[in-house]
């Protein structure tokens, strides 16, 4: 295996490695929702106390931040997948010029 081959393998299993990520993510946004839902309603059959509104705006931004994060994550695995020049570059940096002649 040459060097290429070695940092694509590496970049392929991160890029396995944040998939898994973001799946387990995905899985906590069925109980944001329904958490959501459970407040909305004691909104509207009249049950709502004043903490009903703050609860609502806390999963209201959980479930954004949360979206956005499983975004980040997909858009990595696409860019680790493909090995992109940034993620070669990350994962192989180039030596200096004045470190390779004082290795060699």
């Amino acid at each position: 295996m040459n060097k290429r081959e070695i940092v694509v393998f590496a970049s392929r299993a991160l890029a396995f490695y944040l998939l898994v990520w973001a799946s387990m993510e995905l899985t906590y946004l069925p109980e944001k929702l329904m958490s959501l839902h459970h407040y909305r309603s004691r909104l509207d059959t009249g049950l709502a106390t004043p903490s009903i509104d703050y609860f609502i705006s806390c999963e209201q931004v959980g479930i954004g931040l949360l979206l956005l994060r499983i975004t980040i994550l997909l858009v990595l695995v696409f860019a680790f997948w493909t090995c992109a020049p940034w993620v070669e570059r990350f994962l192989m940096p180039q030596l200096e010029e004045g470190n390779q002649k004082s290795e060699s």
